[in-house]
């Protein structure tokens, strides 16, 4: 049983208009049904039953302040292409490891890739029992691999020294697979991810295999719920967002309690979030392509709205913040890396004119250099800028 109390303020949003959420249209995200059986690879690991843990339920009203005048200006972006595959592998969200290589899931090719920086080759293997459905990669402090399979439903993980996998199956929730998007580990080497298919944040000890889910209410009547990414706070908080259903929200594990924020529009599909020094929560709206600025401290909400360059709407996904509290984020619209500069408050589109190729994911490796990834039917590379 979970203990669920919903509280509103005056003036908050707490009934919703029903309405049907929206589905991401991505070429990156068209996903085979084919299920391959590997027989190279280490047989899988297993690991314990998702156990759901307690909750309570709070809502928040978010005063949306408005957003600032800022400036525009466009440069070229002094980027360096690795070619990673001739056919479309569909690149997804990478990861740098302490080494510099560079790791990615190849959706389309069923494979976990990666690229040494050093050298430029490009190294690949198959996951057990992969169903084309890697989606995110993150990388622990030994040096291992960690990565989503949606399809094939688990959470795995690559030692690159003994060269094996060990998989980490998530089982179901109310009947549904988790299907596990985002990934992130915590400050004690815990490791988060939503699971969009399951509408729960989930928990997964690398040690001892067990994993804990925590269910996310609707976020409005009639709407599933679907955590899609998320980021944690060194306070040990887990914020995550809603890919259909307008909302952003946060979990405390310490307590089970889940906040929930309303966002203006009940369209609006959250892709990507992080958090800053001070704790103000940034993340992507890929629909109607605003950067979005959350701060828990006053419960306000600033959009900016990206503008159209080159003639094509905004569509923003993955983002980052570097050391000085910069935010970085991907324009597909316009073919570029954006950076954005809150104290200035201005907005500079990197372009980068991509052969064939669209960017997608998006990382920073310790020394503050950007990796990005870029696909398409003929083009598929692993990119490099230094501001």
């Amino acid at each position: 049983m979970f203990a669920t109390s919903r509280s509103t303020t005056p003036g908050g949003q707490a009934t919703r208009q029903q309405r049907s959420p929206a589905l991401l249209v991505l070429a990156l995200f068209v996903l085979s049904s084919l299920l391959v059986l590997l027989s190279s690879c280490d047989a899988p690991g297993t690991s314990n039953s998702a156990v759901a843990q307690a909750q309570s339920l709070r809502w928040v009203r978010v005063h949306l302040v408005p957003a600032p005048t800022i400036s525009t200006t466009m440069r070229v972006a002094k980027r360096h292409l690795y070619t990673f595959a001739s056919s479309n592998a569909g690149l997804m969200q990478p990861a740098v490891d302490a080494r510099g290589n560079v790791w990615v899931g190849e959706m389309h090719a069923n494979r976990l890739g990666r690229l040494n920086s050093q050298t430029g080759v490009v190294t690949n293997w198959t996951p057990p029992g992969g169903q084309y459905g890697i989606m995110t990669t993150t990388v622990d402090a030994k040096g291992d691999a960690w990565f989503t399979e949606q399809n094939a439903n688990y959470i795995g993980r690559f030692d690159p020294r003994q060269q094996t996998f060990r998989i980490f199956p998530l089982g179901t929730w109310k009947g549904s697979p988790l299907g596990p998007q985002d990934l992130h580990f915590d400050g004690r080497g815990l490791l988060w991810f939503t699971a969009e298919a399951g509408g729960v944040i989930g928990r997964l000890d690398p040690e001892t295999g067990a994993i804990r889910v925590w269910p996310i209410p609707s976020p409005a009547p009639g709407v599933p719920s679907y955590p899609y990414s998320l980021t944690v706070t060194p306070d040990g908080r887990i914020w995550f967002g809603d890919f259909a259903g307008g909302a952003i929200g946060n979990l405390d594990p310490a307590t089970g309690q889940i906040t929930l924020y309303d966002l203006p529009d009940p369209q609006v599909q959250v892709f990507s979030m992080a958090a800053d020094t001070i704790g103000r929560i940034w993340f992507t709206e890929v629909l109607p392509g605003k950067l979005g600025m959350f701060d828990p401290a006053t419960d306000t909400l600033t959009e900016l709205p990206v503008p159209a360059i080159s003639g094509g709407p905004p569509a923003l996904y993955e983002l980052v913040i570097d050391h000085q509290d910069t935010i970085w984020f991907v324009d597909v619209g316009a073919d570029t890396l954006v950076r954005y500069v809150p104290g200035k408050r201005s907005l500079t589109f990197f372009q980068l004119s991509l052969p064939s190729s669209a960017p997608f994911g998006l990382t920073l490796d310790p020394a503050g250099t950007l990796w990005f990834t870029a696909g398409g039917s003929s083009a598929n590379y692993v990119g490099e800028m230094t501001p």
